[in-house]
């Protein structure tokens, strides 16, 4: 295989692998050394299109690192609506809602943006920007602005928020899903927030369509059965597996 021809299957399996591979699971996958791989991840990093870290490399889908949140949002945006007209039938009135910066979380903001009733806290600019034209009750978490992703809010301003308040929900997504059940993202500072978000909620609920599942990303959030509901486009499931009813 030509350097060139590597380097572009590389950026492929990085994709396939929602966006985190490994230098070991480059060398198996592309049959070449620790070292060719290294050197093409150099290159690569160089062009500004990817970022070596933790014995791997991430992609970047623009300056700042990740895919930017216009992109994310008209990937499986059908199932993304799906699963917001899943996950708004778990909320009751008066409820008091964590959302994370994810899109699906966007998509579950937009389907419940008319309910008055409804109290949100989020540290994502785009929700803050959308729930402004509902009458709910909406609280940003403050903090500083993720330097990997400038749509999300993070540090410990917005973590020490979620810890002060007790919410009925959690709503959150992450990049990855792994088959075993491990659930990561590309950004430590996204996911320690989001820590102190499931910590603080009385039900944590994973949005994850099934195109992120058996992928890997860099920092690990939890286990599948940490949370309390899992919704893909297809139903909601309790920790065990188990479909339910909603």
């Amino acid at each position: 295989m030509l350097k060139t021809e590597r380097e572009r299957e590389i950026l492929r399996i990085i994709d396939e692998r929602g966006g985190f591979a490994t230098v070991k699971g480059l060398c198996e996958a592309v049959f070449a050394s620790e070292s060719s791989i290294r050197r093409d991840l150099r290159a690569l990093e160089k062009r500004g299109l990817i970022r070596r870290s933790h014995g791997g490399a991430q992609r970047n889908e623009n300056p700042s690192g990740g895919i930017a949140f216009s992109s994310r949002t008209v990937q499986n945006a059908a199932e993304k609506r799906a699963m917001a007209d899943i996950a708004r039938r778990l909320v009751k009135n008066g409820d008091i809602i964590f959302l994370d910066q994810s899109s699906s979380a966007f998509y579950l903001a937009e389907a419940l943006m008319e309910n008055r009733t409804l109290t949100f806290v989020t540290n994502s600019v785009k929700i803050l920007s959308l729930l402004s034209h509902s009458e709910a009750r909406v609280y940003s978490s403050g903090g500083i602005l993720c330097a990997e992703n400038r749509d999300c809010l993070v540090g410990e301003d917005a973590a020490e928020t979620f810890a002060r308040v007790r919410a009925d929900l959690c709503f959150f997504s992450a990049r990855s899903l792994s088959e075993d059940g491990v659930i990561s993202d590309l950004s430590r500072e996204e996911v320690l927030v989001r820590a102190a978000m499931m910590k603080h909620a009385k039900k944590t609920v994973f949005l994850c369509n099934l195109a992120k599942r058996g992928t890997r990303s860099a920092y690990v959030q939890c286990t599948l059965d940490a949370v309390d509901i899992y919704i893909n486009e297809s139903g909601a499931f309790d920790k065990d597996g188990n479909r339910l009813s909603v």
